[in-house]
């Protein structure tokens, strides 16, 4: 069926500067690589392919599938209904929810074809594969709700589906268990295999979790707690009481564990009064390391050296006030900032950091700027 997708666009951008600021320096960089235009907002895989990434076009109400070479081209993959999820790589092949139904796309080109899963949705966070098993939070006709469910990739059949959650539940796997935290504040993990439940722990709302190196980090508005993946106890916990929202799940690497919160800034505690960080805490002990002010809802990566996220800033103007003024940041593990680069919209895509290029969804706009 043609669903009145507009043919892509391969813009060589122009005038697309990069501040750069670092060891009490600020240059003006080169014009970005290249862009591709969508026609929604791009989420793309969290696993990356040797030569480029699946994105998806998202928000619309017609979706699409697509591949974006490292150099730039584009190619589509499929046309699709509306896509919510961000895609998921599994080998040579794309998997992605479209209105209930998990379609499997070949990279090579090809038809889609469903899964039989019957309808299974899923939420804001896409699943995750391990092994030969796609795990997440969906919504299921099987239960008519929200749960946690272990799909088999190889017969393409639900193995085990428990109620939990809802759009916004998170969850992460460390090939034994997996667990999934709801925005009410629980925390459940199950085996992996026969997804039988193993222990449960109450944390505060908007929780949402990830797994790295044997520690499960949840943020929620009482906090950051790190968590033993084999029985549920708190290894460390940071409590405060003036977060008004978690943006997006926290990330991890081996130095640190990253949240991003809205907090509020004054005691009237409304939606006015607050501002929203990235705030950085040492992954064995909880000690808060730095902040930075970011846009609300703004996608993070975090790499073993470096952290890439929308960060916001006070400018003054000719008339000399002040307003905010946004823009995509690269920060080192220490919270020194390494790069920054000019946005037309807002950041839409997690970051890719390569050695040598940055490539963020702004906007529709999908775009690579050297590093």
């Amino acid at each position: 069926m043609d669903r009145g997708f507009r043919r892509r666009k391969f813009l060589h951008a122009t005038g697309a500067g990069l501040l750069a600021l670092g060891s009490g320096c600020s240059t003006l960089r080169a014009n970005s690589r290249w862009s591709v235009e969508l026609g929604g907002s791009p989420a793309r895989s969290r696993k990356l392919a040797d030569d480029g990434f699946v994105v998806a076009s998202t928000l619309e109400s017609s979706g699409e599938l697509g591949f974006v070479r490292f150099s730039g081209k584009h190619e589509s993959l499929a046309e699709l209904p509306r896509i919510t999820a961000s895609p998921v790589l599994d080998g040579n092949r794309a998997l992605v929810e479209a209105d209930g139904v998990i379609q499997k796309i070949p990279l090579s080109g090809g038809n889609p074809t469903s899964l039989g899963t019957g309808y299974l949705a899923f939420g804001r966070y896409s699943p995750i594969i391990a092994g030969s098993r796609l795990y997440g939070v969906g919504y299921s006709d099987d239960i008519e709700k929200y749960g946690v469910f272990s799909l088999d990739l190889k017969t393409e059949r639900i193995e085990w589906l428990h109620p939990f959650g809802h759009t916004r539940s998170s969850a992460d796997t460390d090939g034994e268990r997996v667990f999934a935290a709801s925005p009410t504040g629980m925390v459940r993990a199950y085996d992996a295999t026969d997804g039988t439940p193993l222990w449960s722990r109450k944390t505060a709302g908007r929780a949402a979790l990830t797994h790295h190196d044997g520690t499960v980090f949840v943020a929620s508005m009482g906090g950051v707690s790190a968590l033993n993946p084999t029985n549920g106890s708190v290894r460390w916990h940071t409590e405060s009481d003036w977060i008004g929202s978690v943006g997006t799940i926290p990330e991890a690497n081996d130095s640190s564990v990253y949240a991003v919160f809205s907090l509020y800034s004054s005691h009237r505690r409304t939606r006015l009064a607050m501002e929203t960080y990235v705030v950085a805490y040492n992954r064995k002990t909880g000690d808060e390391r730095w902040r930075k002010r970011a846009k609300f809802g703004t996608p993070l990566t975090v790499t073993a050296d470096a952290v890439a996220f929308e960060s916001v800033e006070r400018a003054e103007t000719s008339d000399g006030k002040t307003k905010s003024r946004e823009r995509l940041s690269i920060f080192g593990t220490g919270g020194g900032r390494k790069q920054q680069y000019e946005l037309s919209d807002r950041v839409t895509m997690k970051p890719i950091l390569r050695d040598d290029v940055i490539i963020v969804g702004d906007g529709k706009t999908i775009v690579a700027h050297d590093r």
